[in-house]
């Protein structure tokens, strides 16, 4: 998963969190400010969760700012959000390819749906240098845009 911050009028961020490593001090402080447990603040990310992707991006922000208070990080919605990485990508198209569930045209969709994302998974791998991962729009590919 990469986390992507797009502060209007600055730079955007991106952490691939595969590479990033969250250490376990960053996880602790992420399940201090959401209540949640890491693995379920990780898996709410994905599901829109505004909390738990501020959480992280917070923490990820205090690498270069260590004196950063989670209560002065205060971006705005649309300026935080998340793409799924690679392998992540590959992943869920294999799901959907192997999905017997679904007739071929709504496999066809899904499918379509999955490229409009805009990550195809040959475009990075999980080894790739987070500031080489494709710049798509975080509102692209997060639940949270609005």
């Amino acid at each position: 998963m990469i986390i992507v911050y797009t502060p209007e009028g600055g730079d955007e961020k991106r952490w691939d969190l595969r590479i990033a490593r969250i250490m376990s001090p960053e996880a602790e402080a992420v399940e201090k400010v959401t209540g949640l447990e890491w693995e379920t603040a990780k898996a709410k990310i994905i599901n829109g969760s505004m909390l738990a992707t501020r959480a992280v991006a917070w923490v990820l922000m205090k690498r270069e700012n260590p004196t950063l208070r989670y209560s002065a990080f205060t971006p705005a919605a649309s300026e935080l959000g998340f793409e799924f990485d690679a392998e992540e990508m590959a992943a869920i198209r294999k799901g959907i390819e192997d999905n017997q569930d679904l007739d071929e045209d709504e496999r066809a969709a899904a499918l379509a749906q999955l490229d409009a994302v805009g990550v195809d998974e040959d475009e990075t791998s999980a080894e790739a240098d987070p500031e080489t991962v494709p710049k798509d729009s975080a509102a692209a590919a997060s639940p949270t845009a609005a």
